[in-house]
């Protein structure tokens, strides 16, 4: 069934690369993160006290045995097979909101494609992606002809999910900013980076702030943190997002960091989380990206770090990740560096697998380490 997901030339790209292993990734890759985790904000609050107040909130909130800030939540389900068939009306929602109504949350409107005519609030439905996948059941609360023209409120109370996360945007302590949702690959990235406030740190492709304002917290908001982001949107949302974390020691610009060069500076450490294809991202119901977009995707990649490099101070460290499983945007681009100057560095924090072909480099797999697909380079400039 989970192949279906895949186009075939990507199923046969997995084969090649990932050999017996490809068909568990690919299965894997259909279901949300095994654990969800979330990374406590010290610039507020310690683990102990936000564990306290998750769990005055309802919630079971774990321990990572990795970071000291971070917490995870175990998923719950599956809560049906892939063959049942709930015989109610439907309702057909875009891939985006049957992504998230598959891990348990409610449906709005705005994520409605079509409505089976004559339902009503009230009644009991099924929620379909748009290649047919069954993502959960649920109440309605608009009739099928408000779904599909109101741009706002919830079209299906959802009552029985695919799967189930925790939901935390509502929640107190989320508002109070203790806490940001973050997947554990994801933080192991300032770890590595190894940010101190003496130093000048950039974050070239920053939005929406996730890596930046944990690099900000392990600075204990001292120092100096230059965050670019291309889309004024996003920087937007950035901006508000730093503010709500309680994120001081960031400078934000926007701007196409390939252009980085221009700024005239010489950074002491430079992330790179570089746009990428997104495969290891978790759950995909379906895929459609291609081995040619993989290619075009890592030649993209090359702009960014080559702006890097001519940015980046002799001795300077650039900390390079994606959260894609191709070779051509991992290895093939650290191969990349390597003849241009740089040299790999030891990780501080090992907790992935090592690279193909590359042991100092850092992977992680979604059925060995129940994450995201993610890698994670550490490198200098010698030259």
């Amino acid at each position: 069934m989970y192949l279906e997901a895949f186009p075939e030339e990507l199923q046969s790209y997995y084969r090649s690369l990932f050999g017996d292993e490809a068909e568990i990734i690919m299965e894997k890759l259909r279901e949300p993160v095994e654990k969800y985790y979330i990374r406590v904000n010290t610039l507020k609050i310690s683990r102990e006290k936000l564990m306290e107040e998750l769990r005055k909130e309802g919630l079971k909130p774990k321990r990572s045995p990795y970071l000291e800030e971070g917490i995870y939540f175990d998923r719950e389900g599956p809560n049906f097979s892939d063959d049942y068939d709930p015989k109610l009306p439907k309702v057909i929602a875009n891939k985006f909101a049957s992504e998230s109504v598959y891990q348990g949350a409610m449906l709005y409107a705005p994520g409605v494609l079509k409505a089976d005519k004559g339902i009503k609030e009230g009644d009991e439905v099924q929620i379909r992606d748009p290649r047919g996948l069954l993502v959960g059941v649920g109440i309605a609360r608009m009739s099928a002809k408000e779904m599909i023209l109101s741009t706002r409120g919830i079209a299906v109370e959802v009552t029985l999910p695919k799967f189930k996360l925790p939901s935390l945007s509502e929640l107190k302590s989320y508002e109070k900013g203790l806490f940001y949702a973050q997947s554990l690959p994801s933080m192991v990235v300032a770890h590595v980076l190894e940010p101190s406030e003496e130093e000048l740190i950039v974050d070239m492709a920053a939005a929406p702030g996730g890596k930046t304002s944990h690099i900000a917290q392990l600075m204990q908001n001292r120092g100096k943190i230059i965050a670019m982001d291309k889309s004024r949107n996003r920087l937007k949302k950035m901006e508000e997002e730093l503010k709500r974390l309680g994120v001081k020691n960031v400078e934000l610009i926007h701007m196409d960091s390939r252009k980085l060069p221009e700024l005239g500076i010489k950074a002491d450490k430079i992330l790179l989380d570089a746009p990428c294809t997104a495969l290891g991202i978790r759950p995909k119901l379906w895929e459609s990206r291609t081995p040619k977009e993989i290619e075009a995707t890592a030649r993209y990649q090359k702009h960014f770090i080559n702006a890097a490099i001519k940015s980046l101070r002799k001795g300077g460290v650039l900390v390079y990740s994606t959260c894609t499983l191709s070779y051509e945007e991992n290895e093939a681009n650290v191969r990349y560096m390597l003849k241009k100057g740089l040299k790999l560095e030891e990780q501080k924090l090992f907790i992935g697998s090592p690279g193909i072909g590359i042991k100092e480099v850092q992977r992680f797999y979604p059925h060995k380490h129940l994450t995201q697909g993610f890698f994670i380079a550490k490198l200098r400039k010698v030259s």
